[in-house]
């Protein structure tokens, strides 16, 4: 089972910045999950809430190989904003290390049309039952741990999806979904 530092560090005053990137190399983590703002005139930025922002360009230049993204898509982004992201992201990390993740399925839908190599995940447990009927865009399922049964992720394989908990609070709690079958799950890290 991968592990994927949730917003780098949990820590206050890390979350989204270099500083949680390398709590993360720390704790060697396979990917780092950063949320990502388009700012209305600007340079790409990793926030959450009220947080102060960081430039995502400061944290992808902490990322060392072969840890991968989780690039958390926050908000609306326009075509021409998805393919500058897409080029940034792939001047700092091989494009099999980049997860593009969503709670909208918008926002899926027009990654995969601009890139369509892309790996992408939607969050949500409706999504994920919805995946089990219907082929949806994505390939993995982000589902919130308390909520995820096996059954769940056992449909989800079958139908070829990639399965990960999401809102796993600390790393002891990883026996519990790792028994679950999961792909990977976040861990919150101090």
């Amino acid at each position: 089972m991968q592990i994927i530092a949730h917003r780098g560090s949990m820590a206050r005053g890390k979350q989204n910045t270099p500083a949680g990137v390398a709590v993360a190399l720390h704790h060697g983590c396979d990917f780092l999950e950063l949320d990502i703002w388009c700012a209305p005139s600007g340079p790409f930025q990793c926030s959450h809430g009220r947080s102060r922002p960081s430039l995502l360009a400061d944290c992808l230049a902490a990322i060392n190989p072969p840890m991968g993204l989780v690039a958390h898509l926050k908000g609306s982004f326009a075509d021409a904003d998805l393919l500058l992201l897409g080029a940034q992201l792939d001047a700092h990390l091989e494009p099999e290390r980049v997860i593009y993740a969503s709670h909208r399925s918008g926002v899926l839908r027009r990654v995969k049309v601009l890139r369509p190599a892309a790996r992408l995940a939607r969050f949500g447990l409706f999504p994920a039952i919805l995946a089990l009927v219907i082929p949806r865009p994505w390939d993995t399922c982000m589902v919130n741990q308390s909520c995820l049964m096996a059954c769940h992720v056992r449909g989800l394989h079958a139908r070829g999806y990639s399965v990960v908990a999401s809102c796993v609070w600390e790393l002891r709690s990883r026996d519990t979904v790792e028994r679950l079958g999961v792909d990977a799950a976040f861990v919150n890290l101090a």
